[in-house]
């Protein structure tokens, strides 16, 4: 039996091949990123390609002992992606996890263990939001695994839903999330009760699809302001569904606080949706930290008014909405963000 890598997965899963997920959303933690490509087809940038070339491996006999190394040096680096803060360094992590997994399958091709990467790079192809490219190394595992591997088994389709539900491919999403349920709950109660509330939520996903319209909405912000999408439409607007107890939205709010910055003064707008409980510490951060941009507070935790319009299971996560008042983009981060206000920006209404 191959050694399995532990990976950090950029979306907020911490995801161990022995069978476990640490991604109690309701704690703070959170689920996948999700994002999907605009409606006329034009790809974000991607974080980036692996340079296979200069990626080295380990020695070793064969495939086992050099997969046992690399297995090693994985967790090294993954441990590195998670202590790190800043959306860019944690991208290069995750490249260089890349590129020595995809270098690996290049020199031992068609052995368990490239199976066993293969599984490793679609998970992390999912959260670097390189969707096809999850699809294509997920669908590999699940047609090569040994039936026994139902731990992966479980996880693979579980990262295939989520892979197909970022596109916007609810149907597939559907029959994965299902398939998880019938054959595979008894793998991991965690996931499990994940895969059932995002199975429960599909519906809400199918109302929030790219392409769509927000969910619409009318509240009053923190400061006595009138908030709606409907309000923004010739501006490009960010709905960000965000809380100071959660660490990756905390940090992830520099770069954002950086993208407002620039583009503000061109069109861009964002609503923030806070889930704290606390008013007290939502005021003391936004005046600490300078966010200059509306928030809308009830004190419901996840039982936020307009987080629960939206079907919202985990933060961060951002709604990025074109002139027109569609929805293009989901749950982006670092550069992508900044990537895609541009563009958006660039288009005209």
């Amino acid at each position: 039996m191959q050694q399995k890598i532990l990976i950090a997965v950029v979306g907020g899963l911490v995801l161990a091949g022995a069978g476990w997920i640490v991604a109690d959303n309701r704690e703070g933690d959170t689920a996948p990123a999700e994002a999907a490509p605009p409606v006329k087809g034009e790809p974000t940038k991607p974080l980036g390609e692996p340079d296979r070339a200069k990626a080295t491996l380990p020695s070793g006999a064969n495939a086992t002992e050099v997969y046992g190394k690399l297995t090693q040096e994985v967790e090294a680096i993954s441990k590195q992606a998670m202590a790190s803060t800043a959306p860019e360094d944690q991208a290069r992590y995750f490249m260089e996890i890349e590129g020595k997994l995809t270098a690996f399958r290049a020199e031992y091709p068609n052995t368990p263990e490239a199976t066993d990467a293969a599984f490793q790079l679609g998970a992390l192809s999912f959260g670097m939001q390189k969707y096809d490219q999850a699809t294509q190394y997920l669908t590999e595992f699940v047609a090569k695994a040994d039936p026994s591997q139902r731990d992966q088994q479980a996880y693979a389709h579980f990262y295939l839903a989520e892979t197909y539900k970022a596109k916007g491919v609810y149907d597939k999403a559907e029959a994965e999330y299902r398939l998880v349920l019938s054959k595979y709950s008894d793998v991991n109660q965690k996931l499990t009760q994940f895969v059932q509330g995002n199975l429960e939520g599909l519906e809400t996903e199918r109302k929030n699809a790219i392409g769509g319209d927000p969910v619409a909405f009318s509240v009053t912000s923190i400061d006595g302001k009138k908030l709606s999408p409907t309000a923004y439409k010739g501006k490009v607007l960010l709905i960000d569904f965000w809380a100071t107890w959660c660490g990756p939205c905390i940090a992830e709010m520099p770069n954002v606080k950086k993208v407002y910055a620039k583009y503000h003064p061109r069109g861009f707008e964002i609503v923030g949706i806070s889930l704290d409980k606390s008013r007290e510490r939502l005021d003391q951060y936004i005046k600490t930290n300078e966010i200059a941009w509306p928030q809308y507070f009830d004190g419901k935790w996840w039982q936020n008014d307009v987080a629960v319009r939206y079907g919202i299971k985990s933060i961060p996560t951002t709604i990025l909405v074109d002139r027109a008042g569609k929805i293009r983009f989901k749950s982006l981060r670092g550069r992508q963000l900044e990537t895609a206000v541009e563009q958006l920006l660039a288009e005209k209404s």
